[in-house]
């Protein structure tokens, strides 16, 4: 049976951002293929610390890994004084003599994680090793622990590009720092074209196209429901969110005909203010129904990298999405997709509106939208990229 270590920093026990999707749909192939899984992840923080058991009965509960363990990426610090030179000024020397010092990409390893996911190689021989994130790198530095695992770094993003608003930005030694850590990996799995074709430009290491997966076969018998929104907007609450919202909500929404019903589902709802008449939803933990309740999906991005999954998963259900600029990053084609696009918010508007008026233009921006998810993000797609990674 092969057998396959996954890291995964964030808490997948709470699906509230896009990443955690793609994480869960990851698990879902490795056992549903027969492999022997056990994912590795960090301890919750203090305001989430009561849900560290209901994650771990989770993941095993649906048979999504074999063994889960939650590392702690710092110590308990107890007296400040010994913390200081027992962990802190140890994390330092180690970034300092890691990384290069003017690169942008944040610092995120500690002596404490990596020996803890050390621990975990000691004991234990793997077939495969996938990290999540360049920023995770260091977890495999220690190559005799490797014991000849094939590693692969899931990168989810372009990491220099995330940062590129910082204040004292060093493109060269940020973009040259990321394409080192990719090439301390066996392969990179690239989410979308463009990182695909940027990293495979300057990475020595292979470089796959796994793009993001929304598994639909439960969808095939759920029967149709009302209409009762005319816009869903899926969101969380990260500054490209906050940012974007902020540009809808003050510059598009007064733009629309006032009995437009809308519903709002994530945590942006906390940064948009009470006076806009939404119907909120701070967690659903299923939007499907919400989805097929929705004519049309909302995509307003004004920044960000890589594929925006609420895109994908409205294309998923054959909703035509209404969009800037960045929400169309990540899709094969940019035309054709069933979105509707435009940075200007009157075009923006009125593309609302056109699409909630014209019954013909809404069935064709619909068979778009069911024409790209099937060919490139649905689960034969990715499952045929997998199954070739691991053979």
């Amino acid at each position: 049976m092969r057998k396959v270590l996954y890291f995964f920093p964030d808490n997948v026990g709470k699906q509230t951002a896009g990443n955690k999707t793609r994480a869960i749909q990851l698990l879902k192939y490795l056992k549903g293929r027969g492999f022997h899984v056990d994912f590795a992840s960090l301890k919750h923080e203090k305001f989430d610390k009561d849900t560290e058991q209901e994650t771990i009965n989770y993941l095993l509960d649906n048979n999504l890994a074999d063994n889960v363990y939650l590392l702690p990426r710092k110590p308990a610090k107890g007296n400040p004084i010994v913390y200081f030179f027992k962990n802190k000024l140890r994390d330092l020397i180690y970034y300092w003599m890691s990384y290069p010092l003017m690169s942008n990409i944040p610092t995120f390893m500690t002596i404490a994680l990596k020996s803890a996911f050390e621990d975990i190689l000691k004991a234990n021989t793997y077939d495969d090793i996938i990290i999540s994130y360049v920023t995770c790198t260091g977890l495999i530095a220690n190559k005799s622990l490797l014991k000849g695992a094939k590693t692969i770094i899931d990168t989810h993003d372009f990491i220099t590009a995330q940062f590129k608003y910082k204040k004292n930005f060093h493109l060269g030694v940020t973009f040259e720092d990321e394409i080192r850590r990719l090439d301390k990996f066996d392969e990179v799995w690239a989410i979308s074209p463009e990182e695909q074709y940027v990293f495979g430009q300057f990475s020595k290491s292979p470089v796959r196209l796994v793009p993001l997966m929304i598994d639909t076969d439960h969808l095939a018998d759920k029967p149709a429901l009302e209409k009762k929104y005319d816009l869903i907007y899926v969101a969380s609450d990260n500054v490209h969110n906050k940012r974007s919202a902020e540009w809808f909500f003050e510059h598009v929404y007064p733009l629309l005909p006032k009995h437009i019903k809308i519903c709002v589902i994530g945590l942006i709802n906390k940064s948009i203010p009470e006076k806009y008449k939404l119907e909120r939803v701070a967690y659903a933990e299923s939007l499907d129904d919400y989805y097929a309740a929705s004519k049309i999906a909302l995509c307003p991005m004004l920044t960000g990298t890589g594929v925006k999954v609420k895109v994908v998963e409205a294309l998923a259900h054959k909703l035509p999405v209404v969009c800037n600029l960045r929400g169309v990053d990540g899709l094969p084609n940019k035309r054709l997709n069933g979105c509707l696009v435009s940075d200007d918010p009157e075009v923006f508007a009125q593309n609302i509106i056109t699409l909630l008026e014209d019954n013909e233009l809404y069935a064709l921006q619909s068979e778009f939208a069911k024409d790209l998810f099937n060919h490139s993000f649905s689960k034969q797609v990715l499952y045929k990229e997998l199954d070739a990674a691991f053979k």
